[in-house]
């Protein structure tokens, strides 16, 4: 099991270290001994997850054999949670919000194995192949916020000493997604669907666009890279749109225009690229 923290909402460094013996002994004193925080936004944050590096974005975030589920619901009470997964093993603490009658509080649910987070969550555009939304019948009362992929979760606090405070760390067997029926297809299947998605919508854009089957786009692929390394920091996010719409108006498909990388090119360069798989039959209309 791996623990990645934040110092607050505003952080945006990641800190992972590995949970032994010691480590999980201070999450459990933390469950029992909330921190005192007056100041919710300076709460600090936790993810029970593996790390592939230290910027707070999706492609950082690991596997983690321990979800946690936020409830902001007050239709669903601690009590029914408790009697729906009495079975199961879990902790479960109320959150800063909680005044001893709301029903806000977070749960750490322990999973029969490590599960990757980005397929875990991912929200794909075909329900059967989205692990998403299975994950939201099993948890119909959750915040869906529990389920975005780089979120984290504020640790176990309190405004005031005095202020209302419950837990309870409950033994039993680990949860399996499995259980929801449709979820390991779609667990399994949702990169490769994915993938045919991005294919398909070059097809239709290529078709649409009448592009030539054959039709060499090396010319446009040249002045891309050319534009890209000319361009200024503080312009690079509009450029590469409007040169990614330039692109796909001439009948230029999102697999050519992936495959474009600048010298310059950062996480945040490649987060974008990532966005246009879904917009890229929208743009260069």
């Amino acid at each position: 099991m791996f623990l990645a923290t934040i110092n607050n909402q505003f952080d945006n460094k990641i800190r992972g270290l590995e949970v032994n013996k010691d480590v999980w002994a201070k999450v459990l004193q933390i469950v029992r001994e909330p921190l005192i925080v007056p100041d919710k936004a300076k709460i600090p944050q936790w993810k029970f997850c593996s790390i592939k590096g230290e910027q707070r974005c999706t492609e950082n975030i690991g596997s983690t054999n321990l979800m946690i589920l936020d409830f902001d619901d007050s239709t669903y009470t601690i009590e029914e949670f408790e009697s729906q997964f009495r079975e199961y093993k879990y902790i479960l603490h109320t959150s800063w919000s909680y005044d001893g009658t709301n029903s806000k509080f977070r749960v750490l649910l322990f999973l029969d194995k490590e599960y990757e987070i980005n397929r875990l969550f991912f929200k794909g555009h075909d329900k059967t192949f989205s692990p998403y939304h299975y994950m939201l019948k099993a948890f119909p009362h959750i915040d869906p916020a529990s389920f975005v992929k780089a979120q984290f979760f504020k640790m176990p606090a309190k405004k005031a000493p005095d202020a209302p405070y419950y837990f309870s760390i409950h033994k039993g067997k680990p949860w399996s997604p499995a259980d929801i029926e449709g979820f390991t297809f779609a667990y399994t299947m949702c990169e490769m669907k994915q993938e045919e998605y991005i294919k398909k919508i070059d097809a239709e854009n290529a078709k649409r666009r009448q592009r030539q089957p054959n039709q060499d786009m090396t010319t446009a692929i040249e002045y891309i890279k050319r534009k890209m390394n000319e361009m200024p920091a503080g312009m690079r996010h509009n450029g590469v749109f409007g040169l990614a719409s330039w692109f796909a108006g001439i009948g230029g498909t999102y697999a050519e225009f992936s495959q474009i990388r600048p010298p310059w090119a950062d996480k945040q360069y490649d987060k974008q690229i990532k966005r246009l798989a879904n917009e890229w039959y929208k743009i260069g209309k």
